[in-house]
C-alpha cells in the first residue's frame, strides 16, 4: 500500500472537475465524487453496467448467518465474533461476447485387430498351425472443427489480490446487472477500483483465452495435434463494475476473513476458527481412531488364525478402516488454524 501511495497521481475528472487520486497503471477512472467514469484521456467508455449493492447491515447479517451455519460445537462463535472491517469494493470487469471457430488436424492411435498364424504342438507332440487375433497400434487421421459462442469476463486489474475474490468472480451473472448509476451506491461509500486493463487489451486477452481453450479441447481427444487455427469475433464489450465486500473479524484474539457478495450480502468464502476446545476434541478423535485401528488389525489377525471365523475378518477390516479415517481427520484438523468454508 505504501508504494501505491508514493506513485499515485492526480486525475481531474472531466465531469465534475474534481481531483481523483489514481495509480500508475490506471487506464479507466471512476471519480470518487460524482462517479463519472472515463478513460485516462477523459474519453467516454461506451456501454457501462453495474450490480447494485446492499448496505453494511445486510452484509453483516449474511456474515452472521454464515457463522451460525458453520459454528459446529462452538456455540459462542456468532455472538463473540467482533467485526473489525466491513468494506465495500467495486471491482472493474470487461465482459464480451465471443464467437470462436477453430479448425484442427491431428491423429489418434487405436488398437487394430490383426489375424496371425502360429505353429503349436498338441498333447501327442504333433505340429499344427492355428490362427489367432493380435492387436497392433494403428494411426487414424483426424480433421474436425470447434464452434462456440460464449460470454467472457476478464478482471480489469493486473494485481488485485483480495481474499475470496476469485471465488466471487465465478458467481457473477450478467442477469443481475443494470445501467451504471453512481447515485444508487454513493451513500454506501464504496471503494471504486479503477481499471488497469483497457478495452483493446482485454479483447486481445479474451481472444488468447478462447483460442487456448479450443486448442486444449482439440488436443484432448488426440495423440498428437498438428495444427489448430482459431478465429474469434469479439463483440459487445461492456465495462462492468461489481460489488465485492471483505469482512475481517476477531474471535478469541485472532483475526479471520470472509468474502461477501456485495449484491446479495451472502458469504462466498470464509474462515471459521478452530477453538482450543475443538482442538482437544480432535486430538481425542485422533487418539481414539489410532486405538480403534490397532484393535481392528488385532481382530483381523485373530481371524486369520481361526480360519473359520469370517466375521472376524470383516469386523477387523471395518474397524481398522474406521479407525484410520478417524485418526487422519482428527490429526489433520488439529494442525489447521482455521477451516475454510464456501457460503
Amino acid at each position: 500500500m505504501g508504494s501505491e501511495a508514493q506513485t499515485a497521481t492526480t486525475f481531474k475528472c472531466p465531469v465534475c472537475n474534481g481531483n481523483v487520486r489514481t495509480g500508475p497503471d490506471d487506464v479507466v477512472i471512476t471519480c470518487t465524487y460524482c462517479g463519472g467514469t472515463t478513460t485516462i484521456e477523459g474519453k467516454a467508455i461506451g456501454d457501462h453496467l453495474m450490480e447494485d449493492a446492499v448496505d453494511a447491515e445486510e452484509r453483516e447479517e449474511g456474515f452472521r448467518k454464515f457463522l451460525d451455519k458453520n459454528k459446529g460445537m462452538n456455540k459462542s462463535l456468532v455472538t463473540a465474533s467482533h467485526i473489525a472491517e466491513n468494506r465495500l469494493i467495486y471491482v472493474p470487469i470487461w465482459t464480451s461476447k465471443v464467437k470462436a471457430d477453430s479448425w484442427y488436424k491431428g491423429y489418434k492411435t487405436i488398437q487394430v485387430p490383426v489375424q496371425k498364424t502360429r505353429t503349436v504342438r498338441d498333447s501327442e507332440g504333433k505340429s499344427r498351425t492355428e490362427t489367432y487375433t493380435d492387436y497392433e497400434t494403428g494411426y487414424v487421421p483426424v480433421q474436425d472443427e470447434i464452434h462456440t459462442d460464449t460470454d467472457e469476463r476478464l478482471l480489469a486489474r493486473k494485481g488485485a489480490k483480495f481474499y475470496g475474490l476469485e471465488e466471487y468472480l465465478e458467481k457473477i451473472s450478467l442477469k443481475n446487472t443494470e445501467p451504471y448509476n453512481f447515485e444508487k451506491i454513493k451513500d454506501l461509500e464504496p471503494i471504486m477500483l479503477n481499471a488497469e486493463i483497457g478495452m483493446e487489451e482485454s479483447e486481445k486477452a479474451v481472444h488468447s483465452r478462447v483460442a487456448d481453450r479450443h486448442r486444449a479441447q482439440a488436443k484432448g481427444g488426440l495423440t498428437e495435434l498438428f495444427d489448430c487455427r482459431t478465429t474469434t469475433n469479439v463483440r459487445g464489450t461492456t465495462y462492468l463494475q461489481v460489488p465485492f465486500a471483505l469482512i475481517r473479524y476477531k474471535f478469541q484474539g485472532d483475526l479471520y476473513k470472509c468474502a461477501i457478495d456485495g449484491h446479495t450480502g451472502k458469504v462466498v468464502f470464509g474462515e471459521i476458527p478452530i477453538t482450543r476446545g475443538q482442538r482437544i476434541m480432535y486430538t481425542l478423535m485422533g487418539l481414539i481412531g489410532t486405538l480403534f485401528a490397532g484393535i481392528g488389525a488385532e481382530i483381523f489377525s485373530w481371524g486369520l488364525e481361526a480360519e473359520t471365523f469370517e466375521m472376524l475378518h470383516f469386523g477387523g477390516i471395518a474397524a481398522a478402516i474406521i479407525g484410520i479415517a478417524m485418526a487422519l481427520f482428527g490429526f489433520k484438523t488439529l494442525l489447521m488454524t482455521q477451516r475454510e468454508k464456501k457460503g
